[in-house]
């Protein structure tokens, strides 16, 4: 008898060991280049931490998405732009996951509202011109802008902004640049396009938030992640799903609106002087892969 109770014990301790941890993600982290980095710090972590299996929900907004992760039972990691109250209600990992990129603006817009643009050289220009930015309701971004005086108007259901933009309810829906292509791909963008003069830059990273039940999730991911950038993974991972979209931004030599950033905290300002290149070092640096103008040619 105690022969066999060993052996039942023996069982389930290997079974536990073999268990994975199921942990409930946001929809939009299934298709983003986000998903590689959190794969990556989940397995360099498996050792300590065991095995996670990721499971992905239905989209939603970000103030329910918010609303739930905090709650901590049907979804507990989401991706957002860090806030204060974002930061105190979840537990935040600090690392920018595309290096800052969120920050850099470019705007959608109608093909014929381009002149207006191109008039524009400075912030006081846009303030003067009275251009209206539309963005999400809970987005962070919101409150930067208008901390900028610049005007915002919002809509709680984003994919809703593409038919105000057209009918031209406001003059800019304000995208970061490794959205734009793939949002100008949607059939709800059609007839939509990327301005062309002019970015937005504002410090704003991308990082993951975990409910607060899972301090051990976040703990790992933090790890993991610090890991990756240590190995050169994040390096090349930015390089990969990045670098064309930076070339060609540097390329474009558009004129830099830079913005104040007031919601970032004491943290999250130390991990953008960290990680994130300065706007100005970045481009610079990628304008070296641009051709050469046809003139230098001759």
């Amino acid at each position: 008898m105690m022969r066999y109770l060993s052996y039942l014990v023996l069982l389930l301790s290997a079974s536990s060991a073999y268990a994975s941890q199921k942990v409930y993600a946001i929809a939009e982290l299934q298709s983003s280049p986000h998903l590689a980095l959190v794969n990556y710090a989940l397995q360099a972590t498996e050792a300590e931490y065991g095995k996670v299996e990721l499971t992905f929900v239905e989209p939603m907004t970000q103030g329910r998405v918010e609303q739930l992760v905090k709650a901590g039972e049907v979804l507990q990691l989401a991706v957002f732009a860090p806030n204060p109250s974002r930061e105190t209600k979840l537990l935040p990992v600090y690392f920018p996951l595309s290096l800052g990129l969120l920050g850099y603006r470019v705007c959608l817009i109608t093909p014929e509202q381009q002149a207006k643009f191109s008039a524009i050289n400075t912030l006081d220009d846009w303030r003067n011109a009275d251009l209206l930015i539309g963005q999400g309701a809970n987005w962070p971004d919101v409150d930067i802008l208008r901390a900028n005086n610049l005007l915002v108007t919002v809509n709680p259901l984003p994919f809703l902004l593409f038919d105000m933009l057209k009918q031209q309810r406001f003059d800019c829906y304000a995208r970061s640049i490794n959205e734009v292509a793939y949002e100008l791909s949607l059939p709800e963008a059609a007839g939509l396009v990327a301005e062309k003069s002019l970015l937005f830059y504002y410090p704003q990273p991308a990082m993951l938030f975990v409910a607060p039940t899972e301090p051990a999730l976040a703990e790992r991911l933090q790890k993991g992640l610090e890991q990756a950038w240590q190995t050169g993974f994040i390096h090349a991972h930015f390089a990969k799903h990045y670098g064309a979209v930076i070339t060609q931004l540097a390329c474009e030599r558009r004129q830099i609106l830079m913005l104040e950033n007031p919601l970032l905290t004491a943290k999250v300002q130390q991990l953008m002087q960290q990680y994130a290149p300065d706007p100005a070092q970045l481009l610079n640096t990628a304008s070296a892969n641009c051709p050469a103008p046809a003139s230098a040619m001759q």
